[in-house]
């Protein structure tokens, strides 16, 4: 397959949009593929990933890829624009202030730290206070909610019951720096080695898993894989 205008316009959706469903994706597709396309067949989700995947020999060794997931909490397929670099926050440096890429960094580091990964929205503008140096103001809170806004449209967080999670993009893009530099605090599903960011608790021990994997392990084991009792939490 060339690499033709089709992929250089879907690459820009994505890259606009950052997070996109597996449907939206789909319906980008078809929109280009009619601008661009030389073909009246409508696009189906196999030439979705046979396009992302086009792109991403093509964008793969500048550290860039478009990741497919699944993402727990909304029980939804996502195709994620992310960087692969070590510390990608500060490929946006760019596009944001250093206060506005510190807040980000401080609010990475507190959905990191809080026990169950969420923050409210007060919490989150509360953290403004940790923007603040000898020389430098704070953050303005009205700033932070428009940039709790545009982060949130991006994938980087998704707000549910009233409280901001890691959204899909920071998931794919930030597992390993934040894997990396909270090692302590980060877990990983020890049936596929992967960080969690959202799991199920056993009932009978501290063990935590993805609830994929949980659902997949269940289907030929009836105990939890850590402690071997009966498993109970329901899913």
């Amino acid at each position: 397959m060339a690499y033709t205008n089709v992929h250089r316009a879907f690459l820009q959706a994505c890259s606009n949009h950052g997070t996109v469903s597996k449907q939206h994706a789909l319906d980008m597709l078809t929109s280009i593929c009619t601008r661009y396309g030389d073909s009246d067949t409508i696009p189906s989700e196999d030439d979705v990933v046979d396009v992302v995947a086009k792109i991403n020999e093509k964008i793969y060794p500048f550290d860039q890829k478009i990741a497919y997931t699944h993402f727990e909490p909304l029980d939804c397929d996502f195709y994620v624009f992310v960087n692969l670099q070590e510390s990608p926050i500060d490929l946006q440096q760019n596009v944001y202030t250093p206060l506005e890429l510190h807040y980000f960094r401080v609010l990475l580091r507190e959905l990191t730290l809080s026990e169950d990964h969420t923050l409210s929205m007060i919490a989150c503008l509360n953290l403004t206070a940790d923007t603040t140096g000898e020389t430098v103001k704070p953050l303005p809170k009205t700033r932070a909610e428009q940039l709790l806004n545009e982060w949130e449209e991006l994938g980087y967080f998704v707000v549910l019951e009233e409280k901001f999670h890691f959204g899909p993009k920071s998931v794919v893009e930030f597992e390993k720096y934040l894997s990396k530099n909270y090692v302590d605090v980060m877990t990983r599903c020890c049936l596929c080695n992967v960080t969690i960011f959202y799991g199920v608790r056993c009932a009978s021990c501290p063990q935590i898993l993805h609830k994929d994997c949980l659902k997949k392990y269940l289907r030929r084991l009836t105990t939890c894989p850590s402690c071997s009792k009966l498993w109970s939490v329901p899913l």
